[in-house]
């Protein structure tokens, strides 16, 4: 009988995420609000509903193998919904003998300053999103101790890729027009991003083994590229010429623009990501899985055409 894996979200990850584990011959659910099926594939069953109603998100587990949960609630309301739309996913999980993949992210490490981050980097989260993102991945790890069910977590770097509308719009879509690609940030600092695609079949291998579970897994990610670098090779993959159009969002520039962009002046916090180098090693997974990120340029190639596709 072929297992049931049921993708809590179908934004750009969930939506890859979907694909990945049709492709693997899963048989999958995935759950959304909207009721609209976008990108995911035809086989994917659909459910329309709350994920942080508890009794809907267990009857939507129910039966359930394995469980990715990968929506959130909006960027501004994460420390008041956050938390409890977690456990709800956690207890129905537990209830229903289902094990959980956790997209999670980098936030609980804090400020590096300068140190490549891996898994058991220390946890040293200054900001208020950084605190819930820790306490949330603890909690779901305690559990995971407890016996109450499998856990795994995954911690990508930032996202650029196919369906992620805040690069698809403020980097691609730009490029295409010919207008200046907006980035977060200086132009000239290495960062160290994550593919869209690499996240969501690395969510699908760690639902899909044995020996991932009770641990924090960062996903395939690419060398350290600057924001000038990143956006020559974009421009270019475009179809424009010369020296990319690039408008860095940054200081006081960004502090007037999150006056009237909510989601901006949530970002403000986290701007010690792309003030200064931010490295990450996905060598363990790498080392587990056997096999690395998808090759920039191939990436990049296939997020314009995405782009394209979209307008």
């Amino acid at each position: 009988m072929t297992e049931t894996h049921v993708v809590l979200g179908t934004g750009s990850v969930g939506a890859a995420l979907a694909a990945a584990l049709v492709a693997a011959g899963k048989d999958v659910r995935s759950i959304n609000r909207s009721g609209l099926r976008g990108s995911l594939p035809d086989a994917v069953e659909l459910l329309v509903g709350d994920v942080g109603d508890p009794g809907f998100v267990a009857e939507a587990t129910r039966g359930a193998a394995v469980a990715y949960q990968v929506t959130q609630p909006a960027y501004t309301r994460w420390a008041q919904e956050f938390p409890d739309l977690q456990t709800a996913v956690i207890d129905a999980c537990a209830a229903n003998g289902s094990r959980l993949v956790l997209a999670d992210n980098l936030y609980a490490y804090g400020d590096p300053d300068g140190n490549v981050i891996t898994e058991d980097s220390p946890q040293n989260p200054h900001t208020k999103k950084g605190k819930v993102r820790k306490a949330m991945a603890d909690a779901a790890l305690a559990a995971h101790a407890e016996g109450r069910l499998e856990v795994a977590v995954s911690r990508p770097s930032n996202y650029f890729g196919p369906g992620y509308d805040l690069t698809q719009n403020m980097v691609f879509a730009r490029a295409i027009a010919g207008a200046p690609m907006q980035w977060l940030g200086p132009k000239d600092q290495p960062h160290t991003y994550s593919y869209v695609p690499d996240v969501a079949r690395a969510m699908a291998d760690l639902g899909t083994s044995e020996d991932a579970w009770g641990q924090v897994w960062i996903p395939p990610v690419g060398e350290p590229i600057t924001v000038a670098d990143f956006s020559q090779a974009i421009w270019e993959a475009a179809g424009q010429s010369g020296r990319a159009k690039v408008q860095a969002i940054t200081g006081i520039g960004l502090k007037a623009l999150s006056l009237v962009m909510p989601m901006l002046k949530e970002s403000l916090e986290m701007m010690y990501e792309f003030d200064k180098p931010w490295i990450v090693s996905s060598s363990k997974f790498e080392a587990r899985f056997g096999w690395s990120a998808t090759p920039l340029p191939q990436a990049i190639a296939e997020s314009v055409a995405a782009a394209r596709g979209a307008r």
